[in-house]
């Protein structure tokens, strides 16, 4: 499929699906010449950034690529005056988020480093069986919360209100400020019980989940 095919889709919906199409069925690395061109008319047309500093024109785009984010999922990259700047499919789809999804952002922005020592001091076997299908892990296997993220971020929530955070234009991310930064740290630590399991087995796990 090509990015072409997007440049005229009618609604966000629609566009979203079609970038998230594209970007499963394609490898990391430059886009094409002409795939880049189609980018940059979605780009131009429909992108809604965080910023408006990340509006750029499209002239000052020189790469377009695929490359694998936080959680080993392929995501778009534009590179700007020899930076490169991570290009969610949900904004260039058009869709402006919420105050309440720039928040969960935050929060899950703050704890890649627990999720990171996670890694590290439990080393993937791909062999080892998924506890929510049953099959093995295999080398794409995800690091998952037992009890869902979300349900972890409004506990918290219901007990810390008028939470600050910013977006931060070097992090290319909404930040949380102190004191709710050190206190989530300390709460999803605590709380998060973390797991590997399956790519097709973190798709269904909070389907499963209860008390």
């Amino acid at each position: 499929m090509s990015l072409a095919l997007g440049i005229n889709e009618q609604t966000i919906k629609s566009r979203r699906e079609l970038l998230s199409k594209y970007l499963k069925n394609n490898n990391t690395g430059c886009l094409t010449e002409r795939e880049e061109v189609y980018f940059k008319h979605i780009f131009q047309k429909y992108y809604t950034p965080d910023v408006e500093y990340e509006k750029f024109d499209i002239k000052f785009i020189t790469s377009v690529s695929i490359v694998k984010d936080s959680y080993c999922r392929n995501c778009f990259s534009i590179c700007v005056n020899n930076i490169w700047y991570p290009t969610s499919i949900v904004r260039l789809s058009g869709s402006n988020r919420t105050e309440k999804a720039n928040l969960i952002r935050a929060l899950r922005y703050a704890i890649e480093e627990q999720i990171n020592n996670f890694r590290r001091s439990n080393t993937l076997n791909p062999t080892e069986l998924c506890p929510i299908i049953h099959d093995k892990l295999g080398l794409d296997a995800q690091v998952d919360h037992h009890k869902p993220f979300h349900i972890l971020a409004d506990e918290w929530l219901k007990k810390n209100t008028n939470v600050s955070y910013l977006y931060n234009i070097e992090k290319f991310n909404y930040v949380l400020q102190e004191p709710h930064l050190e206190n989530w740290l300390k709460f999803h630590l605590e709380n998060a019980i973390l797991r590997w399991v399956s790519k097709e087995g973190n798709k269904i796990a909070h389907k499963l989940y209860s008390k």
